[in-house]
């Protein structure tokens, strides 16, 4: 069977779930196709090396040899752009109409491909993943009804976390063409490590892009004000990850009174990154709602912690709490709230045994319903079922 993958710009390092996905179904013996917003330099993607080698070797352009030409017409009036894009999309409809079914990444996408399938000129069965920010902007928008003629034309759309589902319901999508599929995360190469910190200092760690989102601005207030309240606690913060608010956190560190024990390290090689979270014991992501109401799916990076035995200290943000289960898998806060942002990373620096046994049930916990390779399994047999339909017709 062949799947034709309809995506934003590729390959993009930050999405590795979407070059994972890809893989799983390499693996599980189907062809792939790739549809992109532009091709990304191949040497900085790692582009001749596995899985990316074969996939670039199969991925086009939208716009074929008119790519050149996106940056201009970017300029024209919004109906004139709508226009020329859409004849332009038209280009790539031949590679897709080959494929068996179409999967796109972001609502956006999947929207784009509808348009086609509105017009009858594609013809595979659309299944659209949302991941974020495609529905927590358009949501806090008011306009998720953006997305009227993907839930009319596509066939499936497959939400990150439950959260989501609810929301494109709310909107309109019937009930029976929406459903959860969790991104997850490959357990064979996370061994699962508990290192105790009684009598030791608490090293902290949060491994994210430095946006508005991420919440590390509360994760600082909240050890400014713990170092206040228990000033003999002995710990560390590190933050890994750059991004355009890393000089202000710096700043706030600094006016906090913290910037002694507070290491912005930027961004790292994946395996230095590693090494950091085997010398951890905690790792810290407060994620809120960004003022464009911009929102986690479920973050990868927890998903990793929790498998590698850290302590999670997190938020009652969009799909998290279906990962972490306040006091059972991990710690949460509400959004924005320093004090109990504080009491919490109290609580794990006080109670290291307490965490020990959450720490297990967070393992137990990726391991039952975030394990890729499960996750990879249910998904090859969503598109091959309705790519059997398309084959059958």
């Amino acid at each position: 069977m062949r799947i034709g993958f309809v995506v934003g710009q590729f390959p993009q390092l930050s999405e590795t779930f979407v070059i994972g996905q890809m893989a799983g179904l390499l693996k599980r013996g189907f062809e792939v196709d790739i549809v992109c917003n532009g091709i990304s330099d191949c040497h900085l993607a790692n582009g001749g090396q596995e899985p990316l080698a074969t996939l670039l070797k199969r991925t086009r352009d939208w716009w074929g040899a008119a790519a050149p030409a996106r940056p201009a017409l970017r300029r024209l009036p919004p109906k004139l752009h709508d226009k020329v894009s859409t004849a332009l999309d038209l280009t790539s409809v031949a590679k897709l109409n080959g494929c068996d079914a179409v999967v796109a990444h972001f609502g956006h996408n999947g929207a784009r491909a509808a348009r086609l399938k509105k017009w009858k000129r594609l013809s595979p069965p659309i299944v659209t993943i949302f991941h974020g920010n495609d529905v927590g902007v358009p949501m806090h928008e008011g306009d998720l009804g953006r997305y009227r003629d993907l839930f009319r034309y596509g066939t499936l759309n497959l939400t990150v976390n439950d959260f989501f589902r609810r929301a494109l319901i709310g909107a309109g999508a019937p009930k029976e063409k929406v459903a959860v599929h969790h991104m997850g995360i490959d357990l064979r190469n996370i061994a699962y490590t508990w290192q105790g910190w009684r009598d030791a200092s608490l090293q902290l760690v949060s491994v994210c892009r430095l946006t508005e989102k991420k919440g590390v601005e509360f994760a600082l207030r909240a050890l400014g004000r713990l170092a206040i309240e228990a000033p003999k606690l002995a710990w560390h913060y590190r933050i890994i990850g750059d991004g355009p608010l890393r000089k202000r956190l710096e700043q706030l560190a600094h006016a906090l009174g913290i910037a002694e024990r507070v290491s912005f390290l930027g961004g790292l090689a994946h395996e230095d990154v590693k090494q950091w979270l085997q010398r951890s014991h905690a790792f810290v992501l407060p994620s809120v709602t960004a003022s464009n109401g911009d929102v986690e799916g479920i973050p990868v990076a927890l998903m990793e912690a929790m498998a590698a035995g850290l302590t999670v200290v997190s938020t009652d943000h969009s799909g998290i709490p279906e990962l972490v289960e306040d006091r059972k898998t991990g710690f949460l806060a509400p959004e924005r709230d320093v004090e109990t942002l504080a009491n919490r990373l109290r609580f794990v620096a006080e109670h290291p045994e307490r965490c020990e046994l959450i720490a297990r049930e967070a393992r137990r916990k990726v391991e039952a319903e975030f394990d890729a390779e499960r996750l990879d399994d249910a998904f090859a047999g969503i598109v091959s079922r309705f790519a059997k339909t398309r084959q059958a017709a």
